[in-house]
């Protein structure tokens, strides 16, 4: 996964990580949000560039869930994720603009994000051919982060 780690975005982001663990409900923060397990910005920067997918979640207009493995790249408090031009994802972002993504690894790390997404206007773009050869088409779409959680592996 790929990262813009630099100390701009990596301001943005820690100030971020401390507004969300501040306003954490009770459940979060005695886990993913918990002060000893927080994740610094650069801690999560470093878990970002470790991990190869993201789980990404939208709603759709009558509230059903929908989740999809995704390529996220961390720019501070923005996400840009590339979604099919057919996805249910771009289409539940019309009628609904919040997302939520979480990525884990198997020492225990685990980070999880919430957003509002907007496609970017003349974004779409060919991509490569799925399993079927079919051409396909993807769309960015650029997440403005409203919360973020990083919790570290537990000591060993």
């Amino acid at each position: 996964m790929k990262t813009s780690d630099t100390p701009k975005n990596r301001a943005e982001l820690e100030t971020l990580l401390a507004a969300s663990s501040a306003s954490a409900s009770p459940a979060v923060a005695d886990s993913v949000a918990w002060p000893p397990r927080r994740m610094t910005a650069a801690e999560l920067f470093d878990f970002w560039q470790r991990i190869r997918l993201v789980a990404m979640a939208t709603v759709g207009p009558q509230g059903q869930p929908h989740l999809a493995p995704v390529h996220a790249v961390l720019e501070g408090s923005t996400l840009t994720v590339l979604v099919y031009e057919d996805a249910v994802r771009r289409r539940d972002l019309v009628t609904n603009a919040r997302v939520a993504f979480t990525a884990w690894d198997h020492d225990g790390a685990v980070v999880v994000l919430y957003g509002r997404g907007e496609e970017v206007a003349g974004s779409l773009r060919s991509a490569r051919s799925g399993a079927s050869g079919r051409e396909r088409h993807v769309v960015e779409v650029r997440v403005s982060l409203t919360r973020v959680y990083g919790m570290t592996a537990k000591a060993q």
